[in-house]
């Protein structure tokens, strides 16, 4: 197993300078992807079992005993679609920083994003509802991201209990979709509003 990496090798990353990957994983950098992606998979399928099961437990109670097999079919696929997504993320988003370390010489951020750019590619394995889901769910992050970026470099300022505001944005939204755009609402998401608030 690689050690922690010496204070020498950080200060090489600080700098920006190349750091072989013999430093950072045992064995080839094929063999630490393949590593990365059976652990992931091995921890996803737990983690997407309830995630997709439970729903269906939920909301689709009558199909699942009018229709046992093909919902079933239809849970593990999603189950083992979504585990492929995460494994193959995180496997490929290592595998191609040592690429681009190595087929640039450097050990720099360029090299993650290139990675992350690349390994974002893995969310084809799931099916476009799904990736619409994922994608509302990071863009609050980017947001998130972007303005605590611009806050540091002294461009914008922090307002006072200003999550309160966004919340309360999104909520009249979401609110407003209720009342009059229902088709805008997720099937599950719907139902759950409704019992919740009531039909409109």
């Amino acid at each position: 197993m690689v050690g922690p990496i010496s204070k020498a090798n950080l200060d090489k990353v600080y700098r920006g300078e190349f750091i072989p990957c013999s430093v950072v994983h045992d064995h080839s950098c094929e063999m630490n992807a393949l590593r990365k992606w059976s652990i992931v998979f091995t921890m996803a399928y737990k983690f997407y079992i309830p995630i997709h099961l439970l729903p269906t437990l939920i909301f689709k109670r009558h199909q699942l005993l009018q229709r046992p097999i093909e919902i079933t079919k239809k849970v593990v696929h999603n189950i083992i679609m979504s585990s492929l997504f995460i494994s193959v993320y995180v496997s490929s988003f290592w595998y191609f920083c040592c690429v681009f370390r190595n087929k640039r010489l450097r050990t720099d951020k360029w090299n993650v994003i290139f990675a992350a750019f690349i390994c974002s590619f893995a969310v084809l394995f799931e099916p476009a509802n799904r990736r619409t889901e994922l994608a509302l769910y990071m863009f609050p992050r980017f947001l998130e991201s972007a303005f605590l970026f611009l806050e540091k470099r002294g461009y914008l300022k922090s307002i006072p209990n200003g999550e309160v505001l966004v919340f309360a944005f999104a909520l009249s939204i979401i609110m407003y979709s209720y009342q009059n755009e229902e088709r805008n609402i997720k099937s599950t998401y719907l139902s759950m509003f409704k019992k919740f608030w009531g039909k409109n």
